[in-house]
């Protein structure tokens, strides 16, 4: 049964790496080509979004609260 969590673990750490990736490849991107990005995609834009709704006083405090647990899980 350990073996299946280390498995698990280990693949969701990986997976967080490429996604991690994926995001700074996606912000040089949008620096580098504008509002082009990377495959047409603004990432920028949708951080900035992303972090405006948590400014957001009726929705904010939900989305703190996510934001600090995936905060807390990335940086282990």
């Amino acid at each position: 049964m350990n073996n299946v969590f280390k498995l698990f673990n280990d693949f969701v750490k990986g997976l967080t790496g490429v996604i991690l990736g994926l995001l700074a490849l996606g912000v040089a991107a949008t620096l580098v080509f504008g509002d082009a990005g990377l495959m047409g995609i603004d990432v920028i834009a949708n951080i900035s979004s992303v972090l405006a709704e948590l400014a957001d006083p009726a929705g904010g405090v939900g989305g703190l609260i996510v934001l600090l647990i995936v905060w807390g899980l990335l940086s282990k």
